[in-house]
């Protein structure tokens, strides 16, 4: 660790003395003063530090929320001062270390909560509890389970199963977390060394010794002989655990051991008296029942068979895409049994989180897909600015083909994209900066996806270690012309980007500052030298390889940093951690949402650099991204409005199953082949984004057609007698309907839409419609309408629409085309509504829904399709009490890359 970060670690010590609300400037003052009376830290700069601390201090959390079955009991705070918290603390005081910034307090509380949900180990006789706790990508759920399992082995859990991903790679990782942070050991030298290497927590004083059946090597997966070599039973003082991944024959060995120690009770097997906690790390993968209730599938089957095995069990489900999880049912057979191996087994009740649901908000200094993307909630108005980090891939054909099939999978590429050579400069200006920013001796890491087959994994990284090769001799020669181009790279791109994050981003980061070019330039050998490129993909044999650098990326080897361009399929996607992963190159698209936000490696903390970080990709992927953050977004809102009213999980998982933007993106593969969803449109505003420049001209006519039907309109006029918009009120549901059935767009089920509407017709409701058409007063471009009674000029809206080659989307991640005047066009109010609350409450008293169009100016966007205007449009519902919601039927979404993950999993994740 460097002098400043010890700097800055021991000011936080001194600083924690305080409440967050007595800090001032005299007291920071003061406390450095104090730091710089210590030796060492003399080549530290002190105002660098007191930006540093001030930037600390500003970062905040939002409360935790939650949902709570009601028979969930709390008990901790009536045994806390009687429980010994050694693990706890002795986790506490290795974080402080490694992060005197670390929000430990937050943690604290936070853990505090989650144990109270569940069952107190002490409790006599059979219990079991299901819940869920819900992250973000790469925001910290590691060190939240972490917490929580000292927490719960200080209240008496003896037994702890973390479910660690499905590769060998995120489980040995996974492993590495829990010796630093609960063992205190390095598990692969006491196991297979039997050598007591004290490590992390291990460094502090503890009566308690934890005894881990698996290890950090590779190869350390739960194995029945090394854990009879071992001899410590799960039923003794010390507490075991063991860090596992989903797969098929190391659930059935667990299980098999695990049942030597269990006894008959009722006709099924249980082990008695031994209080189980298991943590299944991203929860949404592998473990949800996509089969029926009698027909399950392995994972989850093997899962709650090993739960069942259990008289006293708690399972804790961590994820950040938790929506395949609220799609599992409630009901399940408890006559199902299942055999593993030769033995015949209850397989018990299903995964969903019945007893508790957490959600922990991310702390403001957190990258996401609201910042990375940009959303609007067109339901609050609450928005979020896309920062411009993204860059546009339009050259992959034909080096990296869309699709890759039998037909063409052993057409190897011998070059690669220009946005691919562009992407590698970039990654090697990122690393220089963050050299001039004294983040030398960080890891810094690229990610490059593109395919998922091992000889396409293995081609690209060969192609690029030899354009990094080129690129080092230029750099080390000072020949050639790459240095020229990245001068131009650096000062027409970093350098606007830099000041534009700089002012956009929500916290203070000192760190972020704009170089010279020339301090740059000078930084240059340094860190291209220490860049390297590895392929991952989980192949052993390197005979039938070109690129024979296959190692496991381990970043505990590299005191002094380690700088990677990472080239993968699946086990980069959704296994490993990448550090400092500040460049992404991103090709394969899936409309899944569960696994579009889990590939999101790009998300987390970048301290420092994020105005450094790219994403490379394409904009079909961008938009999908963009599409899904905004769902996700309004069902997190959705989630706060309901704990805040103290609903249950079952409500929720309600909530979700009717949630509109869950149409086109819930990974329906995870849910009953044939299964019935309802959808509910009360109270939403559905609006268009996205314009595929094809259907522009489909859309100009099908509107031309819509409002030549409607009869005579009001007429709105400024006081220069400009019409700014046209409303009829009373419209028939059928002429709505029809628009909207012939209407093009990708991004809204607008068949659903129109099957709801005419569900809420049987029943009396929606029949008649407010349709307005907005117009701009100030406009240069005018369009003629005309309709049975007349005609009329108005002028075309202006939008700030990016130009995206197939089509035009609205900038900055907003997801929107209206304005609150808008929503108001057709209501009558006699004091102008300040909130979306009370704008729902007024259309909620007309009863009437709106289609409100808005025709926009094409003028600036290239399109050789049309010169027609863009014809976007809004729907409003009012808030209905006696909604019917409308069902159809689960369809699995077929993906649109042809290729087969298996042919690039991890191979040594079938083997024991």
């Amino acid at each position: 660790m460097d002098q400043f970060q010890n700097a800055r670690n021991i000011a936080h010590v001194l600083l924690g003395r305080y409440e967050k609300s007595e800090l001032n400037s005299q007291i920071l003052e003061k406390e450095i003063g104090n730091v710089f009376l210590m030796p060492d830290f003399e080549g530290v700069n002190k105002e660098d530090l007191i930006a540093q601390l001030e930037a600390d201090l500003d970062i905040y959390s939002h409360k935790m929320t939650e949902l709570v079955e009601k028979e969930v009991r709390p008990w901790l705070s009536d045994l806390k001062s009687t429980i010994n918290w050694q693990l706890w603390d002795r986790y506490k005081l290795h974080i402080k270390a490694k992060d005197g910034s670390f929000p430990i307090d937050s943690l604290d509380d936070r853990t505090d909560k989650i144990l109270d949900k569940c069952v107190n180990p002490k409790t006599i006789g059979s219990w079991d509890r299901r819940g869920m706790v819900v992250g973000n990508v790469q925001s910290g759920k590691t060190a939240n389970y972490t917490g929580l399992i000292n927490k719960a082995t200080d209240s008496g859990y003896k037994l702890i199963v973390v479910i660690a991903g499905i590769h060998n790679s995120l489980r040995s990782q996974t492993q590495i977390r829990i010796d630093e942070g609960y063992i205190g050991r390095n598990s692969a030298d006491f196991i297979q060394r039997q050598k007591n290497v004290k490590i992390g927590v291990g460094k502090y004083a503890s009566e308690t010794e934890i005894y881990s059946y698996t290890s950090s090597d590779d190869k350390g997966d739960f194995n029945r002989s090394v854990a009879t070599r071992i001899n410590v039973p799960i039923e003794g003082k010390s507490p075991t655990v063991l860090v596992i991944k989903k797969n098929k024959s190391i659930l059935e060995n667990l299980i098999l051991w695990l049942n030597q120690f269990a006894h008959e009770v009722d006709g099924s097997r249980k082990i008695l008296n031994t209080p189980l906690l298991v943590i299944d790390d991203e929860a949404d993968n592998a473990s949800v029942n996509s089969g029926s209730e009698l027909d399950v599938r392995t994972i989850n089957r093997l899962i709650r068979t090993l739960l069942n095995l259990f008289s006293q069990n708690t399972f804790i489900g961590y994820t950040a895409t938790p929506y395949a999880n609220l799609y599992i049912p409630a009901s399940w057979s408890e006559d199902l049994e299942t055999m593993v191996k030769d033995v015949k087994l209850k397989v018990g009740e299903d995964l969903f989180p019945r007893d508790f649901i957490v959600n922990l908000p991310p702390p403001s200094n957190y990258i996401g897909a609201a910042q990375v993307f940009g959303f609007e909630n067109e339901n609050t108005g609450e928005s979020q600015e896309a920062l411009d980090i993204i860059r546009f891939v339009e050259d992959q054909e034909p080096w990296i083909p869309k699709k890759i099939n039998k037909d063409n999978n052993e057409n190897l590429p011998d070059d690669i994209p220009k946005t691919l050579k562009e992407a590698t400069k970039a990654f090697i200006l990122t690393c220089t900066i963050r050299r001039l920013r004294g983040q030398d001796k960080k890891h810094s890491s690229m990610l490059v996806h593109v395919a998922l087959r091992v000889l396409w994994i293995d081609r690209v990284a060969w192609l690029i270690n030899e354009l990094l090769r080129d690129y080092k001799n230029q750099i080390k020669s000072g020949q050639g012309t790459l240095i020229e181009e990245l001068e131009d790279l650096y000062e027409n791109d970093f350098v606007s980007t830099t000041q534009e994050v700089k002012e956009n981003i929500s916290y203070n980061d000192p760190k972020i500052k704009v170089h010279t070019w020339e301090a740059v330039k000078g930084e240059l050998k340094a860190a291209v030298s220490k860049i390297e490129v590895r392929s991952v993909h989980g192949l052993k044999k390197t005979s039938s390889l070109e690129y024979h650098n296959i190692e496991e990326i381990d970043y505990t080897k590299y005191e002094n940093g380690f700088s990677v361009i990472a080239v993968g399929g699946n086990k980069l996607a959704r296994g490993i951690t990448l550090e400092g992963l500040s460049v992404s190159y991103y090709l394969r698209t899936t409309r899944m949402y569960d696994s579009l936000m889990q590939m999101g490696r790009w998300f987390g903390y970048r301290p420092g650099y994020v105005d450094l970080c790219r994403l490379y990709t394409t904009e079909q992927l961008v938009n999908w991204y963009r599409h899904v953050t905004m769902a996700t977004e309004e069902m997190r809102n959705d989630f706060d409005e309901m704990a805040a009213n103290n609903k249950q999980p079952i409500d929720y998982q309600l909530k979700v199953r009717t949630h509109p933007g869950m149409l086109m993106i819930t990974s329906l593969t995870k849910m009953r082949e044939h299964e019935k969803i309802e959808v509910g449109f009360s109270g939403k505003l559905i609006q268009t984004y996205s314009f595929k420049k094809r259907d522009i001209e489909a859309n100009y006519m099908d509107f031309k057609y819509f409002i030549s039907r409607l009869n005579t309109p009001e007429l709105k006029k400024n006081l220069s007698n400009s019409l700014s918009s046209i409303l009829w009120k009373d419209v028939n549901s059928s002429i709505v309907l029809d628009f909207l059935s012939t209407y093009r767009n990708d991004y809204h089920r607008l068949d659903i839409i129109k099957s709801y509407i005419e569900k809420q017709n049987e029943n009396g409701i929606l029949n008649q419609w407010s349709v307005a058409i907005s117009l701009n007063t100030k406009a240069n471009n005018l369009l003629e309408f005309e309709w049975k009674t007349g005609k009329e000029i108005g002028g075309l809206s202006k939008r700030k629409l990016k130009d995206q080659t197939l089509e035009l989307i609205v900038g900055g991640g907003k997801n929107a085309i209206l304005f609150k005047e808008h929503k108001l066009i057709d209501l009558e109010f006699k004091e102008e509504p300040k909130t979306e609350n009370e704008i729902k409450d007024l259309r909620k008293k007309s009863g009437k829904p709106l289609l409100i169009i808005i025709p926009i100016d094409p003028e600036g966007f290239k399109n050789e399709e049309s010169d027609a205007p863009i014809i976007g449009f809004g729907l409003m519902f009012p808030i209905i009490d006696s909604e019917q919601k409308y069902e159809y039927a689960a369809r699995p979404i077929k993906p649109e890359f042809e290729e087969s993950p298996q042919e690039s999993d991890d191979p040594s994740d079938d083997e024991n």
